[in-house]
C-alpha cells in the first residue's frame, strides 16, 4: 500500500469518527480524541489572525482573554474562537457526563467485569445464598480481611431485587459484585475471571417453573464451563497440584441430574465439582434430628465458621513431620490441646482423597495430614505425652452406641420427606412411625382439641412438625402457648421450617422451641465447601451409617454417672472402646462441645463406628 493509500485510508476512518452516529457510538476515549484534535486544529490554525499560538490558546481556552484582541481581523476570529470554544469545551463536559451516567448505569446493572483475583463467585440466587454469605462474613472478620465475593446473575430484576435487600452493614467484612450476564456463554465467566476465582459456586436457582426444570438450568451452565477445554484443563492442574479450585453445583433430588453432573466433572482423582443435593449429606443429617434434635445442632455448630469446625491441619505447623510418623492415633489423641484429633487423611500420587476417621490402632505416616475439631485452629498446641497402652483399658459398664435408636415418633405432615430416616432407627420404631404419622386434607384438623389431645396421650419420645411453614409456625405456637408449664412435652417438639425468617422467630422465643432449618444448615455446609474442597467427603462419611459418625452414649444406659469424674479420666475410658471424645449433651439438648465439667450432663457425645463397622472407601 502507497503512502497515498495509506493516507486515504487514515482520512476515511478519520471521517467515520466524525459522523454523528459514529461519534455518539464510539468508545469515550475516541471521542475525547476526536475533540481534541478539532482543537487542536482550531487553534493552530487561527493563531496567525490572533497574533500568536499563545494568544489563540488563551481566547479558546478562557473568553476572559478576548479583551485584549485589537483590530476588527483579532476581534473578528477572536470571537469565533470563543464560540467554537464554548461549544467544544460543552462537547467535554457532556462526554464526560454521558460517560459518568453510563458508568452508573453499569455498575447498577451489573455489566462491569471483575478484573481482580482471590475471590469467590456464586451462579444464581436463592434464599439460602443471604445465609451463605453470613457464614463467608463470620469467617472475613475473625481472620481480619476483606473476602471479595462476585455474584452472576442471568436476569437483571434478580441484580435488582438483589440491591434492594443488599445491606452492607449484615457482610461488613465482605466487598460484594453483583454483576448479570448470560450465564450460557463462557464469556461472561470470563468478564469475571473465573480462571482467577478460589471457588465457585452454582446455586440452585429458585426463579424456575419447577425442580425438572431449575436442574437443567444449571446442567447447561455446567455443560458451558467443561465444554472450555482451557477452564477444565485449569481444573484438573489445580486438583493435580492439591490445590484444587472449590467447585460445587446444588442440585434438586432427581438421581439423573446428579449422575450427569459427576460424569461432566469427573476425572482420574475424583470430581472436579461437589455436587450437593438435598437427599445426600444434609438430608441424612435432617433424617437423624428427627430422631434426635442433637445430631441437628451438633452439625449446625461444626458446619459453621462461629464454633468448632473440622480443620485439616498440616503436621509441618507441630515441627518436622518426621516427628509423628510411627506414632499410634491413640499416642496422638492424648498430645494435643487446643482441639480434638479426629483422625488422619491424605492424598495419593494421582491426587485421590482419602479420610481415616477413627483409626485406632493405626500408626501416623508421613503423607498424612491431622483432622481436628476446634474453635480455632491457631489455638492447637502438640504437648507430648508418655504413652502406656497399659492405662488404656476397657470398661465392662461402658455398651457401645449403635445408629438405630428405639424411639416413638409422631410425624405431623408430610411438607418435607422422611429421607434415610429408617437408618437411624429400629424396626419396631419404623412401623410405629408410619402408623402415628398424621396428614390431614384439612389444616383445621391439625388444630383440633381431639388430636391436641392424641399428641399428649400418645407417649411419644418425639413430636416432628412436618408441615408447610405457615401451617408448622401456627401449630408451633399453639403447642407452645398451650403447654408453658410442661417442659419435658415441649422439649418433645420439633418443627422443620423452610423460611428463615419463621425460624429465628421460633428459636428466638422466649421457651426456644426446636426448630430445624433445612435451608441454614445447607448454607452452612455450601459456606464450608467453597473454603475446604475436601469436606465434603467427610461428611458423606459423618452423615451416613458406614463408616464412623457422631454416636450419642445416654448417661447411666451407656456409660455409667460415677465414671464422669474428669475430662482426661474420660477421653481414656472412651478411647479404650475405640471412641473420641467430643463433648457433652445437657438436659435441655444444649450441645457443649469439648466441654470439661459434666454436672448436669444427660448424653456424652462421641465419634465412633456404630453397627455398620465396615469402612467404605473415602
Amino acid at each position: 500500500m502507497s503512502s497515498i493509500d495509506k493516507f486515504n485510508f487514515f482520512w476515511q476512518n478519520i471521517r467515520r469518527v466524525l459522523t454523528q452516529e459514529r461519534f455518539a457510538l464510539a468508545p469515550i476515549w475516541v471521542q475525547l480524541i476526536a475533540i481534541f484534535i478539532v482543537s487542536a486544529t482550531l487553534i493552530i490554525g487561527l493563531s496567525p489572525f490572533l497574533g500568536s499560538l499563545a494568544n489563540s490558546y488563551k481566547i479558546f481556552a478562557d473568553p476572559a482573554y478576548y479583551a485584549d484582541a485589537k483590530g476588527p481581523i483579532e476581534l473578528t476570529v477572536g470571537l469565533i474562537q470563543v464560540m467554537v470554544g464554548m461549544i467544544l469545551f460543552s462537547f467535554i463536559i457532556s462526554v464526560l457526563s454521558a460517560a459518568l451516567v453510563n458508568l452508573i448505569e453499569n455498575i447498577k446493572s451489573g455489566s462491569l467485569p471483575y478484573r481482580k483475583r482471590g475471590h469467590i463467585l456464586f451462579v444464581n440466587y436463592n434464599i439460602k445464598l443471604p445465609l451463605i454469605l453470613d457464614q463467608f462474613n463470620i469467617r472475613a472478620k475473625d481472620k481480619g480481611i476483606i473476602e471479595d465475593v462476585v455474584l452472576l446473575f442471568a436476569e437483571a430484576k434478580t441484580v435488582g431485587f438483589f440491591r434492594s435487600k443488599y445491606n452492607k452493614d449484615r457482610w461488613e467484612n465482605l466487598e460484594i459484585f453483583i454483576r448479570q450476564g448470560e450465564v450460557m456463554s463462557f464469556h461472561s465467566f470470563e468478564r469475571l475471571s473465573i480462571f482467577h476465582a478460589k471457588a465457585l459456586v452454582i446455586l440452585l436457582p429458585d426463579n424456575k417453573e419447577n425442580e425438572f426444570i431449575a436442574d437443567n438450568f444449571n446442567l447447561k451452565i455446567l455443560t458451558t464451563l467443561t465444554n472450555n477445554q482451557a477452564f477444565f484443563n485449569h481444573l484438573n492442574e489445580k486438583q493435580a497440584s492439591r490445590k484444587p479450585i472449590k467447585c460445587s453445583i446444588e442440585l434438586s433430588n432427581h438421581s439423573d441430574a446428579r449422575k450427569i453432573a459427576l460424569e461432566l466433572t469427573s476425572n482420574k482423582s475424583g470430581s472436579l465439582f461437589t455436587v450437593i443435593t438435598p437427599g445426600d449429606v444434609i438430608g441424612s443429617i435432617l433424617a437423624r434430628s428427627k430422631v434426635d434434635i442433637v445430631y441437628y445442632k451438633v452439625f449446625f455448630e461444626v458446619l459453621a465458621f462461629d464454633g468448632s469446625t473440622i480443620h485439616f491441619v498440616d503436621p509441618k505447623q507441630f515441627g518436622s513431620k518426621q516427628n509423628f510418623v510411627g506414632m499410634s492415633f491413640e499416642q496422638l489423641l492424648f498430645s494435643f490441646s487446643g482441639g480434638t484429633l479426629m483422625g488422619f487423611s491424605r492424598s495419593n500420587n494421582e491426587g485421590y482423597f482419602q479420610i481415616n476417621l477413627c483409626p485406632f490402632k493405626v500408626e501416623f505416616s508421613s503423607n498424612d495430614w491431622f483432622l481436628f475439631l476446634t474453635p480455632n485452629v491457631r489455638e492447637i498446641k502438640y504437648v507430648p505425652q508418655d504413652y502406656n497402652p497399659q492405662e488404656i483399658s476397657t470398661n465392662s459398664s461402658i455398651i457401645s452406641p449403635n445408629e438405630e435408636a428405639s424411639k416413638k415418633i409422631c410425624v405431623i405432615g408430610s411438607a418435607w420427606t422422611l429421607e434415610n430416616i429408617d437408618d437411624f432407627i429400629d424396626l419396631n420404631s419404623l412401623i410405629s412411625l408410619h402408623e402415628s404419622q398424621k396428614v390431614f386434607s384439612n389444616p383445621a384438623e391439625y388444630f383440633s382439641n381431639s388430636f391436641l389431645q392424641y399428641l399428649h396421650e400418645g407417649n411419644f419420645d418425639n413430636i416432628i412438625i412436618n408441615l408447610e411453614d405457615e401451617l408448622g409456625f401456627r401449630l408451633t405456637m399453639l403447642l407452645i402457648s398451650a403447654n408453658k408449664d410442661n417442659p419435658i412435652f415441649l422439649s418433645k417438639i420439633m418443627t422443620i421450617l423452610g423460611d428463615p425468617v419463621t425460624e429465628r422467630l421460633l428459636s428466638n422465643n422466649v421457651l426456644k422451641s426446636n426448630t430445624v432449618l433445612s435451608h441454614k444448615l445447607s448454607a452452612r455446609y455450601i459456606a464450608q465447601l467453597s473454603f475446604q474442597k475436601n469436606l465434603d467427603r467427610l461428611f458423606q462419611e459423618l452423615a451416613f451409617t458406614e463408616g464412623s459418625e457422631f454416636n450419642l452414649l445416654e448417661v447411666d444406659k451407656h456409660i455409667p454417672s460415677g465414671l464422669l469424674t474428669d475430662v482426661k479420666s474420660v477421653r481414656k475410658l472412651l478411647a479404650a472402646h475405640e471412641m473420641v471424645y467430643l463433648g457433652t449433651v445437657d438436659e435441655e439438648k444444649n450441645v457443649n462441645l469439648e466441654a470439661t465439667d459434666f454436672k448436669g450432663t444427660k448424653q456424652i457425645l462421641v465419634l465412633s463406628f456404630g453397627k455398620y463397622k465396615s469402612k467404605v472407601s473415602i
